[in-house]
């Protein structure tokens, strides 16, 4: 028979054992009252009931404490621990009795109203099923108000020889487990390389030349991730300097044609004044020329001079009105004074012209 086999009816053993001295040795505790540390309604109650002879317990504390186990053992068995089978109609029944007494008389009347309480509700089970009351004989059920009997020893002793097997159980448990870790260690088939199929000594599934290529490899993963993702941030500045940029390009045509908008607006405008002077011109142009016309063209009177006068007198005179109505003089005025001077001049011509043949 292989050596695995003849392994497994040992570790079954081995685990059976210690859960087999348990159960022995809890099956004589079953009936066993709860030994924990008293709750504070119970630690009350009992400290109360043990008081009643406080010479006693002045000169005996054994038998103080005595009487302390006996009574929390006592309330325990019929009521549970921190009188937990009660009912909810007995607790309601509790409290609506002593609650009034615990305002009248305080803490000590209200402890006494529950002792006094719990006796008759032990009485009043007791007569209800006589014959449970008879077949609980272990551990004794003393009055809540009858003196203490001794009864706590055995009781902690039984507790003890729990405790001393449960930790011996364990200890076993804990042998078995570390003998059948080490025989499955040893036994243990060597691990092959999933990769290449070679043996692997160390633990693991992959051997130490696949163990640095997987390394090499996710290394290279790393690598490629890291300038994929260097790539990406470079193409976002690119697209986010694009974008600028044809944001500025349009700012710039936007400007552009507001300054041409603007030029075109003045040229109109320089235009419109330019037609409205020339226009201004040829009416003063007109009205001189239709008043020329209207009247008879004095060559004399236009130069200022008599019908006698010498030639050279006329070129005097002609001289004298062309600088009297020069246009260099009224450039800085108005377009009609810039027209009434420039119809004088030409009719300043005209008569030097007729005059000086």
């Amino acid at each position: 028979m292989p050596a695995r086999h003849l392994l497994i009816p040992s570790i079954v053993w081995s685990l059976m054992v210690p859960l087999a001295v348990i159960a022995l040795g809890a099956e004589p505790q079953v009936n066993t009252p709860d030994l924990s540390e008293p709750t504070a309604i119970e630690q009350a109650l009992i400290e109360r009931l043990c008081s009643v002879t406080p010479a006693l317990a002045a000169l005996e504390p054994a038998a103080h404490q005595r009487c302390l186990d006996a009574r929390l053992l006592s309330m325990r068995a019929d009521f549970g621990r921190d009188l937990s089978r009660l009912s909810a109609s007995e607790r309601r029944t509790l409290d609506s009795v002593c609650s009034r007494v615990r305002t009248t008389q305080g803490r000590e009347g209200y402890l006494d109203c529950l002792a006094a309480q719990l006796v008759s509700l032990h009485n009043r089970r007791s007569h209800a099923n006589p014959v449970a009351a008879g077949s609980e004989e272990a551990p004794p059920a003393a009055p809540l108000v009858s003196p203490p009997v001794s009864a706590a020893p055995p009781a902690r002793q039984a507790s003890s020889q729990v405790g001393l097997l449960i930790g011996a159980a364990l200890v076993t448990v804990l042998v078995a487990a570390g003998v059948v870790l080490v025989a499955m260690r040893a036994r243990r088939a060597r691990r092959k390389c999933r990769v290449c199929g070679t043996v692997v000594p160390d633990s693991g599934d992959l051997c130490q030349t696949c163990r640095h290529e997987a390394a090499a490899a996710l290394r290279r993963a790393a690598t490629e991730r890291a300038n994929q993702k260097r790539s990406q941030e470079e193409e976002e500045r690119r697209q986010r300097e694009q974008e600028e940029e044809q944001f500025q390009q349009k700012a710039r045509q936007d400007e552009d044609a507001r300054l041409r908008q603007q030029e075109e607006m003045r040229q109109q405008a320089e235009a419109a004044r330019r037609r409205q002077s020339e226009a201004v011109v040829q009416r003063s142009q007109a009205a001189i020329s239709s008043k020329e016309a209207d009247e008879v063209f004095d060559p004399y009177a236009i130069l200022g001079v008599v019908r006698d006068t010498s030639l050279e007198e006329i070129r005097v005179a002609y001289e004298a009105a062309m600088l009297k109505y020069d246009q260099g003089e009224v450039s800085h005025l108005g377009d009609e004074v810039q027209a009434h001077f420039k119809a004088k001049a030409r009719a300043v011509e005209r008569a030097y012209h007729m005059l000086a043949g």
